[in-house]
């Protein structure tokens, strides 16, 4: 039980820990409603860079603070434009132009949408755990339980070993010898 507590323990800090990297780097993005109608924010120009700095190949983060003045601009100039997901904002800057339009402001959402946030492997722990603990295996040890769990959860890996290997090199160790 003390093992699945402390997979359960470390699986919960890795996401909260990749939650707030995400967090630091995009988070001004997300807030559409700041970002697009919102009074202009001191910190704005440092996120921007920061945001520049991380994905310096893709992104010029002066270049895309000054793509969101302006385009802060272009939307208070629609007055029936209102804007409340990044999804929202994404899809009117694809719709006014082309990819020259916003490019910079463009690829941070585009990167910031489509980075997977959560960690699948914590779930992936759990469905597998409901399905290896049945009543048949309720009596197995922990230890056994949990490294099942471990292969199941990395099949991938684990159909990619060559056990014929393994258990050619485990018997020719641990062979005895007849000497006639």
């Amino acid at each position: 039980m003390k093992g699945a507590l402390d997979r359960l323990h470390k699986e919960m800090d890795d996401r909260f820990s990749r939650l707030f990297d995400i967090d630091s780097k995009f988070g001004f993005l997300l807030d559409v409603q700041g970002l697009c109608y919102g009074p202009d924010c001191e910190q704005l120009e440092s996120m921007c860079e920061n945001l520049g700095a991380v994905y310096s190949s893709d992104i010029d983060g002066k270049q895309l603070y000054e793509e969101i003045i302006d385009c802060k601009m272009l939307i208070s100039s629609r007055a029936n434009l209102k804007l409340s997901r990044p999804e929202d904002l994404l899809t009117f800057i694809v719709e006014y132009g082309d990819e020259s339009v916003f490019p910079n402001l463009r690829i941070a959402l585009q990167i910031m949408l489509t980075i997977a946030v959560s960690i699948a492997s914590c779930e992936r722990s759990f469905s597998k755990l409901k399905l290896i603990l049945s009543c048949l295996q309720a009596s197995m040890s922990q230890d056994r339980l949990c490294d099942l769990a471990l292969m199941s959860i990395e099949r991938e890996e684990l159909e990619k070993t060559n056990f014929d290997k393994i258990i050619d090199e485990f018997a020719s160790i641990k062979a005895r010898k007849v000497l006639f």
